[in-house]
């Protein structure tokens, strides 16, 4: 995460776009439109329409730094708009900010009334940041600070850090560590951006991290993550640990996949019978087929539609 990705702009996502089809129902193509009244970078969505009126709406949040693009190539919107059910897929942001938070609301807000979807029919999900940003949102509105139409009836993430004081005490490892092939600079960056945007280390400003933190395993009931104890939540990861030891030098201790498996837990502590870990082996592949598992091919995403199908309300 680098400061120069936050300025990323509308302008470069205004380029013609591929038109997904399908004959046996497809996801109509909407291209990607920009609200400037928003001023955070994820204030572009790309919207893959049902060929029918829509009875649903998924929200996508992708990696940080990519466009709302990110998803043009992914099979999920085929497979929801075949049944009737639109994606959006919105530009990319850290989510450390309530800002991103109130764009986002903005975003899906004119969507679902565009749409005329109906309360109890709306999915969020993402990877990596996106996967923070969707379980913040979901938080963010069970809190009461969503309309009905808006609030998601189920989450899920990918691979995503989601407590804020592990993934700090994570980085500032493995700067101390100093190893070269551990993404040195990243680390920085991210320390960097949670110093900027939550004002201080987790010692420094304790109840910021306890009020933004999508979960926080040192809290009792995990802190904010109490607001999902009552919704459908799907968390992926693909815990290589020998593959990130070989290559990008991490281990169990700087990984994410400790996340996943301490909220899905904690969850499961509260009384969520609904919160489901998924784990896969060797899935992870960035194109043009470079293994990473911190990537979406970890998915299989004809079972994740028929997940998020089975999530909406009759």
């Amino acid at each position: 995460m680098t400061s120069r990705d936050v300025t990323l702009r509308c302008l470069r996502f205004l380029l013609p776009l591929w038109t997904l089809s399908n004959a046996g129902g497809a996801a109509q193509d909407s291209g990607v439109v920009c609200r400037p009244q928003f001023k955070t970078p994820n204030n572009c969505y790309h919207l893959f329409r049902p060929a029918d009126s829509a009875r649903g709406l998924v929200v996508l949040l992708p990696y940080y730094g990519s466009s709302a693009n990110e998803f043009s190539s992914a099979a999920l919107p085929r497979l929801l708009g075949q049944r009737n059910i639109a994606v959006m897929s919105v530009s990319a942001s850290g989510y450390l900010t309530e800002g991103d938070l109130v764009t986002l609301t903005g975003l899906i807000g004119k969507v679902v009334r565009e749409l005329n979807v109906p309360s109890g029919h709306l999915v969020i999900g993402g990877i990596s940041a996106g996967g923070t940003g969707a379980l913040r949102y979901a938080e963010y509105c069970v809190a009461g600070r969503c309309d009905a139409r808006s609030t998601p009836v189920a989450v899920f993430s990918v691979d995503a850090p989601l407590d804020f004081e592990a993934w700090w005490n994570r980085e500032t490892l493995n700067v101390r560590r100093g190893n070269p092939k551990s993404s040195l600079e990243e680390s920085r960056a991210i320390l960097d951006a949670l110093r900027s945007a939550l004002g201080g280390s987790p010692n420094e400003v304790r109840q910021v991290y306890r009020s933004r933190s999508p979960f926080l395993v040192s809290e009792q009931d995990g802190g904010q993550a109490r607001l999902l104890k009552n919704l459908p939540i799907r968390l992926y990861t693909e815990p290589d640990v020998v593959w990130m030891i070989d290559t990008i030098g991490r281990d169990y201790y700087t990984m994410n996949a400790v996340d996943q498996a301490a909220l899905v837990l904690q969850l499961r502590m509260l009384g969520n019978t609904k919160a489901q870990l998924i784990t896969t082996t060797r899935r992870g592949f960035r194109p043009p087929g470079t293994r990473n598992p911190h990537s979406w091919t970890i998915v299989d995403e004809p079972a994740l539609a028929d997940w998020i199908v089975g999530s909406l309300q009759p």
